[in-house]
């Protein structure tokens, strides 16, 4: 008797490694990670006045992200054409995404990417591939709602020709265990260089940890050091979730430096500011978009090269994702 339980236990102890190591591996060849698609012919004509946004669709699951309920497919293609709508009327030249699948089993494999650059009628797209697993077991329990299958990242929509499609790897969640971080998405800074006649724009897309304030606080130092590097020669777009709120916020929870170190930066601006901020709290919350409390999503620039038009937060996107996207306007200094 005690010979069969020691097998049985074998097999389960065997059967429990097999799984761990077949779940957590990728499944997409690596040279995906960051590969540029062409989607429509380039804009000919380009205005002196730029128009950017940045969007956490949160796999476009609107305030069902992360809870371990049942989804049909109907939401995510009503989603799908709600963004598309919305989207179109505001005509971006350039929309960084964050928590957009390219392929996952959480969202009926939609390449929801792909759809957007097609629909909005954009130039070019730059996949930028953080979570590539084969089996995600979360959430946890029930095990029918289990994310599974995960192809998805962030990703740069352009209206105008990307010349390079570069990938950060951040840092992962410093005080977890190895079993969450070989399941956890990889977080990456995505970097951008666009071409636009004989100038050159260069523009970031982030989306920093959400659960460690210490390994985010890590990231953005990495993240301000990038952004440093290419603002001494050019113009410089820095966009993203970036999972904190503003330093001067009414209710901080707890003291972080992730957005206070850019807003020191002498040479960092901020498309809202903090004075337009504070007479107005509420109208620049990003995060829930059921009851929104929070401004977790922003866009900052080089005030030397870069001079800001106009800039705000869009609520009419309403539940599309739980965030709300961030827009700005703005021309390049000579």
């Amino acid at each position: 008797m005690k010979k069969v339980f020691l097998i049985a236990a074998a097999l389960l102890v065997g059967s429990f490694i097999a799984f761990y190591f077949w779940a957590s591996s990728s499944f997409i060849k690596k040279e995906n990670y960051n590969q540029i698609v062409t989607y429509h012919s380039e804009t000919e004509n380009h205005s002196d006045t730029f128009s950017i946004s940045t969007y956490n669709i949160g796999y476009l699951s609107g305030m069902t992200n992360n809870l371990a309920i049942d989804r049909k497919e109907s939401l995510f293609s009503a989603n799908l054409s709600k963004s598309i709508n919305l989207l179109s009327e505001y005509n971006f030249d350039f929309i960084g995404l964050q928590e957009v699948d390219f392929g996952a089993s959480r969202s009926f494999n939609y390449n929801q990417f792909d759809s957007l650059g097609i629909h909005l009628g954009f130039y070019q797209g730059a996949y930028a591939v953080n979570w590539d697993k084969s089996y995600v077991p979360f959430p946890y329990f029930p095990i029918k709602n289990h994310f599974g299958k995960i192809y998805s990242g962030q990703g740069i929509l352009s209206k105008i020709q990307i010349v390079s499609n570069d990938l950060v790897i951040l840092r992962k969640p410093i005080n977890a265990p190895f079993y969450y971080n070989a399941f956890y998405l990889e977080r990456i800074l995505q970097i951008n260089k666009i071409q636009i006649d004989s100038d050159t724009l260069i523009i970031m897309n982030v989306h920093l940890e959400a659960f460690d304030k210490e390994t985010r606080e890590l990231q953005a130092e990495k993240v301000l050091t990038e952004f440093n590097m290419w603002s001494k020669d050019y113009p410089v777009v820095l966009m993203g979730d970036f999972n904190s709120r503003p330093p001067f916020a009414s209710e901080v929870i707890e003291e972080e430096k992730t957005i206070e170190i850019f807003l020191n930066d002498p040479l960092i601006e901020e498309a809202i500011s903090k004075e337009r901020y504070l007479k107005n709290e509420s109208r620049f919350f990003t995060f829930n978009t059921a009851e929104p409390y929070e401004r977790l999503d922003y866009i900052f620039y080089n005030k030397n090269k870069i001079h800001k038009i106009d800039s705000d937060v869009l609520h009419e996107a309403k539940d599309i994702s739980d965030h709300l996207p961030v827009w700005m306007t703005f021309t390049l200094i000579d």
